[in-house]
């Protein structure tokens, strides 16, 4: 954490209460309802019960009959449409009362002052829990929506641990080859190689291959973030340098070792040719139906093999921490997870409803009384998750949940687990009994939330200080707006050119370009803003 860190968090943990000031809303006199104008995108594919919609449903109801808060969305667009729609309203000065923004309309609104200050009320307002959740990565996500010490934005907060790899193998392959477990990348890549041209699955065809990539090379499916890792190499993060300056993880040298690494596996066969045209689904697609043995991914990938679970039952993976060169300890890349901030209109005159609606979203999904099934996903499979205006997950949850789960495993008793630890609880005993109805899904909450399930590695990352955090989590920067398309562009075409066999100079002046592009202003503007 930056070192100035504490002390911004002291200024809005601290301050003394000063709530919304100013008169309420014109309403009818027996109302007794704060109104609240607002503004959201529309989730793509959200379904709702009968009769309701994002204008009336179970959360707006609760808001009114809880919090005595009536929500009026004054418009509402297709999730691709709405940073427009937003920054015509920033443009005329046409603000919703609450509403959310990315990090680049945040800071131009805060610059503008047309943004309430959220210091006092969230400090007045919001609960011990989500003070608790709002902090458990560290306070990142609370100094990313502050400037100047104060407190302009709700982070929409998310798991970053979440989106670390691990790596998966399937142990049914493993075990018809009699391989052991992978200690280090340079025996993920002999089970690559094994995997490629021993005929795992035992079909006497020259059909599979070792080693899943999609075509972005990374997020999600069949990612090389993890790979990049094992050769101590952090792409698209920012880290701190041996002179404590943050430095672009692109560009340093174990960039070149691990993309020597992987072109050496696609020349030899591992990787499937067409993985350039393939994204994760597509890679997904190639999994269920067999043909790839071992994967870099998120912790919730069995999630996608579930098909490919009930058609094959021999099918086995385990998840594994990512192995290294043995050289040093490996540490894992941590994205930052906040994207979108929930803001007030400095005109409006109750910013403290903000903060209420976030207390019991949280409460309601996540907290002692949550209800899940009520409020999360109901058994219609409608995504009550999507409905409220505010919504955050604590960034510890699943980690958290893996702990208590396996604990009630080994106690035999789910006492102690709150309604959606039970949940998985049920389902891994469903699993293990052997019981028919939705059987792979339950081997999937295994494969997750059981005592060697994924997220217990990433629990070992976390306790054991396995992680490298992305050091940087401000907004874009004036040459990160105008460079990070052309970048990001010129970086898939030279890596994908240097795995399917270009000469590894090309990293070198991929590098040069990197800097020459706009990369060498934007490490100066990141180190200006690490120094606030």
């Amino acid at each position: 954490m930056k070192k100035h860190a504490v002390v911004f968090l002291f200024l809005f943990l601290t301050v003394g209460l000063l709530f919304g000031t100013g008169r309420k809303e014109t309403l009818p006199e027996d109302s007794g309802l704060v109104i609240v104008k607002a503004a959201r995108p529309i989730p793509d594919n959200v379904t709702f019960p009968t009769g309701d919609s994002l204008e009336s449903n179970i959360w707006t109801r609760l808001y009114e009959e809880e919090l005595g808060i009536r929500l009026k969305y004054v418009w509402m667009v297709p999730v691709a449409q709405y940073n427009q729609k937003l920054n015509i309203s920033i443009t005329s000065g046409d603000l919703p009362d609450i509403f959310q923004v990315n990090a680049m309309q945040l800071k131009q609104l805060v610059e503008d002052g047309q943004l309430a200050n959220l210091t006092d009320v969230y400090n007045g307002v919001a609960a011990d829990y989500t003070k608790d959740v709002m902090t458990q990565d560290g306070g990142n996500a609370l100094l990313s929506a502050t400037f100047d010490g104060k407190l302009m934005a709700i982070p929409k907060i998310g798991s970053g641990i979440g989106n670390s790899n691990v790596l998966w193998i399937r142990t049914d392959w493993l075990d018809a080859l009699g391989l052991d477990s992978p200690e280090t990348i340079f025996d993920v890549m002999d089970i690559a190689r094994a995997f490629t041209k021993q005929d795992p699955d035992r079909n006497g065809k020259n059909d599979t291959f070792g080693l899943a990539v999609n075509k972005d090379l990374w997020g999600m499916f069949g990612s090389l973030e993890g790979f990049f890792n094992g050769f101590d190499a952090y792409p698209n993060i920012w880290i701190e340098s041996t002179d404590g300056q943050l430095a672009s993880g692109n560009i340093q040298p174990g960039m070149k070792k691990a993309l020597e690494a992987i072109q050496q596996l696609y020349k030899e066969g591992c990787i499937d040719p067409e993985f350039g045209v393939k994204d994760s689904f597509k890679v997904s697609e190639d999994v269920n139906r067999g043909k790839i043995g071992m994967m870099y991914g998120y912790f919730w990938n069995m999630g996608w093999l579930t098909d490919a679970k009930n058609a094959n039952p021999g099918m086995e993976w385990q998840a594994y921490a990512i192995p290294g060169t043995g050289d040093s300890p490996v540490l894992v890349q941590v994205p930052f997870a906040v994207t979108t901030y929930y803001v007030v209109a400095a005109t409006y005159q109750h910013p403290e409803t903000l903060i209420k609606m976030l207390d019991l979203q949280l409460e309601k999904t996540y907290g002692k009384t949550a209800e899940p099934d009520k409020y999360n996903v109901d058994e219609a499979g409608n995504p009550i998750f999507e409905y409220p205006l505010i919504y955050c997950e604590p960034p510890m949850k699943n980690l958290d949940a893996q702990t208590a789960v396996t604990e009630a495993l080994e106690k035999n008793t789910s006492s102690t687990l709150n309604a959606e630890e039970t949940g998985y609880y049920k389902q891994i005993l469903s699993y293990r009994r052997g019981d028919k109805e939705n059987w792979a899904s339950c081997w999937a909450t295994e494969m997750m939330y059981g005592p060697k399930g994924s997220l217990a590695v990433l629990n070992d990352y976390v306790k054991n200080g396995k992680i490298s955090d992305d050091r940087y989590f401000g907004p874009a920067t004036a040459t990160m707006t105008m460079a990070d398309s052309i970048l990001d562009q010129t970086q898939l075409q030279v890596f994908t050119e240097i795995i399917k066999g270009g000469d590894i100079s090309k990293f070198d002046q991929y590098a040069r370009d990197w800097n020459s592009l706009g990369g060498l202003s934007i490490t100066k503007e990141v180190n200006e803003w690490n120094v606030r």
